[in-house]
């Protein structure tokens, strides 16, 4: 008998063993999800989960990408209307669309991309010709598989911009005042889905220029921009900040990056200051003072922790209805003060704010968050 008992037991571990191999005897069955019905005032999202066999082929819901744009849109005009602003028309940006894309492959929200691009760039790469903001969440749980319907993703978007207007306390309510901004004329909508999350990009934008010249620096560092804008305004200053080239991001290095994004080197993936300053400041020459230019800019520059500079060329031309303008400045002083408080050769990403201040406003408007790839 005991030879039998030996065998048996050999058969046993066997057995044993395979199932632990192939981890089928511990693993529990696959489940697929179902959001619970959801309310846009809803504290949180849940869903109802069963067991699905693996064999067994599910019929994916049939999602309209598009409906859930115009959806999208129109609570988003909605708000704005409901806080007396004007609301925005679709943009032609695919980069919005793009950045949601993207971060189905991490379900967690990130400004950063894997090309180590913040927003701006990524709309300026893309042809970009205004100002943008962003707002970015991704809804759901990797753990989780979904089962999504046209109606559950527009009851998610629902419930996104319901929390981003009324409930955006832990962001200081900067989702809110991005949405409402009444600067903003356009938007560009990225929605996004696969089995376990929903990603929602909103990305602002203030267009209001046709270029002749969009903002560039040439090889002998040379700044030029030319373009008009529909309106009457003074243009007051151009903001220049700056950023290193930017580099590979990993999956981890996503996961982990800050909660908000901002202009120029103080704010990286790794931490992002608020307190973002721009590496230099254009400014138009003044006609009544009695002092040379290159004197005049020294002054200036006494009182100033920012390099200032008066431009060599600053034409603006104004009607009632428009404000012609064209910039032309050397940026060698720049890119050295560049290259000499950041260790490098000032090689990076300059990006161009351009303020008009309209006619009997007291508020400017951010024209541009145009990035120069200057390389």
């Amino acid at each position: 008998m005991k030879p039998i008992y030996i065998i048996v037991a050999l058969i046993f571990i066997v057995i044993t063993g395979v199932f632990l191999i192939t981890g089928d005897f511990f693993q529990a069955p696959q489940q697929i999800c179902y959001l619970s019905p959801l309310e846009k005032t809803s504290i949180d999202l849940y869903y109802d989960c069963e067991d699905f066999p693996k064999d067994t082929e599910l019929e994916l819901a049939k999602i309209n990408h598009d409906e859930l744009v115009t959806y999208s849109l129109n609570l988003i005009n909605e708000d704005r209307v409901n806080f007396n602003t004007l609301p925005v028309e679709l943009g032609e940006s695919s980069t919005a669309q793009e950045h949601a894309e993207e971060l189905l492959n991490l379900c967690r929200t990130s400004y950063w991309s894997s090309n180590g691009m913040k927003p701006y760039m990524r709309y300026s790469i893309a042809g970009g010709e205004g100002a943008i903001n962003e707002n970015v969440r991704v809804i759901g749980t990797p753990e989780l598989q979904k089962y999504w319907t046209q109606e559950s993703i527009e009851q998610v978007i629902a419930w996104n911009q319901y929390s981003m207007v009324e409930r955006d306390e832990l962001n200081s309510f900067k989702h809110a005042m991005n949405i409402l901004h009444p600067d903003h004329n356009y938007i560009n909508v990225g929605i996004a889905w696969n089995d376990f999350c929903v990603a929602i990009v909103q990305q602002f934008e203030n267009k209001y220029v046709e270029w002749s010249q969009k903002p560039v620096i040439t090889l002998n560092k040379k700044f030029m921009l030319t373009g008009t804008i529909n309106f009457n305004a003074t243009i007051e200053q151009i903001d220049i900040f700056y950023d290193p080239p930017p580099l590979p991001l990993s999956d981890q290095d996503l996961m982990l990056s800050p909660a908000n994004y901002g202009f120029g080197h103080v704010c990286t993936h790794i931490a992002c200051s608020e307190n973002s300053l721009p590496v230099g400041i254009v400014l138009p020459k003044s006609e009544a003072s009695e002092l040379e230019p290159d004197v005049l800019e020294d002054v200036l520059n006494e009182g100033s922790n920012i390099p200032l500079f008066l431009a060599q060329k600053w034409e603006v031309t104004r009607t009632e209805d428009s404000t012609t303008f064209s910039v032309e400045e050397d940026l060698t002083e720049l890119i050295d003060f560049v290259a000499e408080a950041s260790n490098t050769d000032g090689k990076g990403i300059y990006t161009v704010l351009v303020w008009a201040l309209p006619e009997g406003s007291t508020t400017g408007i951010e024209l541009t968050t145009i990035s120069i790839f200057f390389l």
